[in-house]
């Protein structure tokens, strides 16, 4: 026999697995509160990721019109160039010419 106080109930082994109502429900929400933690990290690291591709996109197009610019300076330099040694060219052509006819061109001296 047993000794000392008895509980008023003796709970029955089935009983002694159960979780309360207040349980599942807090277990419920941790899990509802987790999935949406969850879901806006998602959400934040797909708007950070749109806008971390749009500024490298810019960067891109940025860099790309740095490097037409220098383009478009190289190929004027190379074209000044160009016409600068075509012009004395004919300028020699043309001093040879004149000079077979007995001319020159007027040169001022200070």
């Amino acid at each position: 026999m047993m000794t000392g106080k008895q509980p008023s109930y003796i709970e029955p082994p089935w009983d002694r697995g159960f979780v309360t109502y207040d349980e599942v429900m807090a277990d419920r929400e941790n899990v509802v509160r987790l999935e949406k933690n969850v879901n806006q990290r998602a959400t934040w690291n797909e708007k950070l990721e749109e806008s971390s591709w749009g500024k490298r996109i810019r960067s891109e197009a940025d860099v790309i019109k740095a490097e037409m610019r220098m383009a478009a300076k190289a190929a004027l330099s190379v074209r000044r160039v160009a016409l600068k040694q075509l012009l004395e060219k004919e300028y020699e052509i043309w001093e040879k010419e004149l000079s077979l006819k007995g001319k020159t061109f007027y040169k001022q001296r200070i």
